[in-house]
């Protein structure tokens, strides 16, 4: 899959971390924070790739995880 070009801080992050998501650990997506949110990606855009916010790396991984099975399940 294409990844997006950010142009935000990118957030540099142990994948192997116990409680992070099998999906996140498998497909590594990019995370950035812009302001007091941080944001996964894996693809172009929000609305053909996969995406998750929050209010903190944990819980955009989370998120990311959640619009990752939604998608998967289509």
């Amino acid at each position: 899959m294409k990844q997006t070009s950010i142009d935000k801080e990118i957030i540099h992050t142990d994948y192997t971390k116990e409680g992070i998501p099998e999906s996140v650990k498998n497909f590594r997506p990019s995370i950035y924070r812009d302001g007091e949110m941080y944001h996964c990606i894996l693809g172009t855009d929000k609305q053909t790739g996969v995406f998750g916010s929050g209010k903190s790396v944990d819980e955009a991984m989370r998120e990311w995880d959640k619009s990752y099975q939604e998608k998967k399940r289509k």
